[in-house]
């Protein structure tokens, strides 16, 4: 969505080559093979925990973090994984989407009507907030070591 949004506004004349449907298949190839990479890891190494007494997780939902905190085996290895996996996908697809948005705010700042800069703020506003609500989110539950995090603030 944010190369979508840098496309349209930075460079509306060239909208139709930036996201034609051969960018638009490997954008959503790419973004399918990296999130199958990475459940393949993480089911992989969770499959290596052991589980030995009551299996009730204090959560909503069956999750990694969840699960290493029900384990009976030293989990640093997947605690590691876990945290370097999410860092990985959470820094690199947040630098995408802020650079991609520091563009078009300087677009955007150059556009001489009033009216224009309104419009297109309010095309991206709801991009923003959603952006904002996902990372906000994923970045407090992935994005700690073990020790900081509980299953309290996890749920929260």
């Amino acid at each position: 969505m944010a190369f979508d949004r840098f496309s349209a506004i930075c460079s509306p004349l060239l909208y139709p080559v930036h996201m034609s449907q051969k960018v638009c298949v490997q954008l959503v190839s790419g973004s399918y093979i990296c999130g199958c990479i990475n459940s393949m890891i993480q089911t992989g190494f969770t499959f290596s925990l052991r589980f030995c007494q009551e299996n009730r997780l204090d959560h909503f939902f069956c999750d990694v973090p969840a699960l290493i905190k029900i384990s009976c085996v030293d989990t640093f290895v997947n605690q590691i994984v876990l945290f370097v996996l999410s860092a990985v996908i959470i820094i690199t697809t947040t630098t995408v989407i802020l650079v991609s948005y520091g563009y078009i705010l300087s677009t955007v700042l150059k556009i001489p009507s009033t009216q224009g800069r309104h419009k297109t703020f309010s095309t991206c506003g709801s991009h923003i907030a959603v952006v904002s609500l996902f990372y906000g989110s994923v970045f407090f539950m992935y994005a700690q070591p073990g020790a900081i995090s509980s299953p309290q603030q996890n749920k929260i």
